[in-house]
This record gives C-alpha cells, sequence and structure tokens, in this order.
C-alpha cells in the first residue's frame, strides 16, 4: 500500500490492480459497484484509488457497460430568468452526484424549432436521459425523442412524442388563483394582471388561475398587460395598467403579476406614479426569489420549492435510467401563498 505511481502518465486501472494486490476485473468491479466482492477488497481497493487519483475512463466505460452516463439539458428560453436557472442548478448538482455528465444545450424563446434540434443533438451525443427545463411553443405536435432515452419535463403537461415522459411542476395554476382570491378578500373590485409572454406554459398556467378566481367571484376582468418576464417589462406594463385605468375609469388597486422580477419593476412605477404599495395598489408577485422578502416594501409572492421539484424529478429520472419504474408519470406539487406587505396594509399596533 505503499507503492505510489508517478503522476508523469495517467494512473490506469491496471495501476490500481497491481497496488492494491488484486485482479483488474476486481478493480472493474469495484469501480462499476456490482456485486461479488468482499468489504475488505472493495475498501483496500477504494483506497488505493484514492491514494492515486485514479479516474475511470468514461469512454472505455461506456464501451463496457452499454451506458454513457450522460444526461443531456435542453435550457429553454435561456437561464437568466430565477425559475429555469434555479432548475438547471439542481440538475446539475444531482447528476454530479450520481455520477453523471451534464451536456446543456441552451436555446432561444421564440425559436421553437431550434427545440426539436437541440434533443437530436443530445441524442447523438449518447445521452441516455434527457431533461426539458422551462416549456414553450413548439409548434404544432410534440417533440420526437429517439426510443430508449428517458424523458424528465419540468412542467404541466406532454411535450415529447415518449410514452414514458416523466412530467414534475407546481400547481401555477392554483397559486395565481390564490393569490388573486387573497387581493379579492382584501376588498379589491377586481384584480389586474401583468402576464409573462404567452409563447411560455407558465404564462398561461398563472394567467388561467388569476382568471378563474374572477369568474368564480363574477367580478370584472381587465385584460392583463403581457410583459417579459424582466423588471424593466414589469415597469412598463404597470404604467400602462395605470394609464387604462385613468383612460376607462376602472381603478386599478390590486395587481397580480406573473412573476416576483416584473413585480418588482411594477412596484417601481407605482412609486414614480406617486402612489404607494399597498395602500394605493396592492401586488402580488410569483416564485419567491431571494430579494422578494427584502424590498422597501416586501413583496407577497407564490413560492415554488425549484430545489424539491428538481431533486424529485431527477430521483425518478435516475431510477428510470437504471431499470425501475419512476411511478405516477405525472407530478404536480403544491405552489405556496406568501403574504407579506405589499399585498395588505398591516394595521397600526
Amino acid at each position: 500500500m505503499d507503492e505510489v505511481v508517478p503522476r508523469a502518465r495517467r494512473v490506469s486501472m491496471t495501476d490500481v490492480a497491481r497496488i492494491a494486490g488484486v485482479s483488474q476485473k476486481t478493480v472493474s468491479r469495484v469501480i462499476n459497484d456490482e456485486p461479488y466482492v468482499t468489504d475488505s477488497i472493495r475498501e483496500r481497493v477504494l483506497a488505493v484509488v484514492e491514494q492515486v487519483g485514479f479516474r475511470p475512463n468514461a469512454a472505455a466505460r461506456a464501451l463496457v457497460t452499454q451506458r454513457s452516463r450522460r444526461i443531456g439539458v435542453v435550457a429553454l428560453g435561456g437561464t437568466a430568468f430565477y425559475g429555469p436557472s434555479s432548475v438547471l442548478a439542481e440538475v446539475e448538482a444531482v447528476s454530479r452526484k450520481a455520477g453523471y455528465a451534464l451536456s446543456v444545450v441552451r436555446t432561444d424563446p421564440g425559436a421553437g424549432a431550434d427545440i426539436q434540434a437541440a434533443i437530436d443533438t443530445l441524442a447523438a451525443q449518447g445521452a441516455e436521459g434527457i431533461v426539458i427545463s422551462e416549456p414553450v411553443d413548439f409548434g404544432k405536435g410534440l417533440l420526437t425523442v429517439p426510443d430508449g432515452i428517458e424523458v424528465l419535463t419540468f412542467g404541466m403537461r406532454p411535450v415529447t412524442s415518449s410514452p414514458r415522459e416523466l412530467i414534475i411542476g407546481a400547481d401555477e395554476s392554483s397559486g395565481a388563483r390564490d393569490a388573486t382570491e387573497h387581493l379579492l378578500v382584501q376588498g379589491h373590485a377586481t384584480v389586474h394582471h401583468i402576464a409573462g409572454p404567452m409563447n411560455w406554459q407558465s404564462s398561461r398556467s398563472r394567467r388561467d388561475g388569476w382568471r378563474r378566481a374572477l369568474d368564480d367571484e363574477g367580478v370584472s376582468v381587465v385584460d392583463p398587460a403581457e410583459s417579459d418576464w424582466t423588471p424593466s417589462g414589469g415597469y412598463d406594463a404597470m404604467r400602462a395598467l395605470l394609464s387604462d385605468a385613468v383612460a376607462t375609469g376602472v381603478p386599478c388597486t390590486a395587481v397580480f403579476v406573473a412573476n416576483d422580477q416584473m413585480a418588482i419593476g411594477a412596484m417601481a412605477a407605482i412609486r414614480d406614479a406617486g402612489l404607494r404599495v399597498p395602500h394605493d395598489v396592492a401586488i402580488i408577485g410569483f416564485d419567491d426569489i431571494d430579494v422578494a422578502a427584502f424590498q422597501a416594501v416586501p413583496l407577497s409572492t407564490v413560492r415554488q420549492n425549484f430545489a424539491e421539484t428538481s431533486r424529485i424529478g431527477m430521483h425518478r429520472l435516475l431510477r428510470a435510467l437504471d431499470g425501475h419504474a419512476p411511478g405516477t408519470a405525472n407530478r404536480k406539487l403544491q405552489a405556496q401563498l406568501i403574504i407579506r406587505e405589499s399585498s395588505q396594509i398591516t394595521p397600526a399596533n
């Protein structure tokens, strides 16, 4: 155990076997976590692996095991936004811990035709599983995934032809409905809405929840202002709503915003109009980003636990890759309404 292999060349499995005093087949069994190796031998081999810094050759292992141990990610809409970036970070962490390499192909939010090309690229790279991080419209029909590749979609409906597609996501529609109902309970005659881009599934789900809450209460519905997820977009959309309120005579006293970044921009527009949150305009966002609670007026929001959603989805994908039944194909997680100062006036003590 005192012999050390010089680092001038790459350490091989043969080196590990020689130092540990076992066969190369035994080293292979330990590296691939196969049975028929005693605990003492396994510990000895792993100690040598750590000592000499042995790293298995991924290409060679793939030839032996017929497994690439590669997961591909289609990062739709880029990763500049809080939700997609949070999902990607957790997918990467889980994949690395499980011993999988990760390939990421980013596509433009407006380039739906690129999504199929991204899947084809990942399949050509030998990806065993493909993760679709944020579904957007991609044209008619379903995306085609080659047989034998497992698929995990973070969303609420199938987007591929795979009969084994795993789907997981927060119940965004119910979360939006809860937010809108909370504002109505505060006594507002109606609730305006700043929506995200309508080619995103998330935007439509949140808009639909907002609309259902208004319809259930029988209150008037004002057409939503569509924006682009950014603070500047939220600012412009809020200015438009305030201007329309003056023109139509329908007061804008409460707004449900499809994400927190737009909501923060909207609060700035309200302030610049000489109004106060929540005294003149109450507001609720969506996502619960890390700065939401630390605004000058803490922002009420709908919390999605992106880390938990990603971990559950990846656990099911990894089980499927290992040949186990992953359980129910479609999993919906609850979104949580977080009430802060921006949506209700706190009574004075």
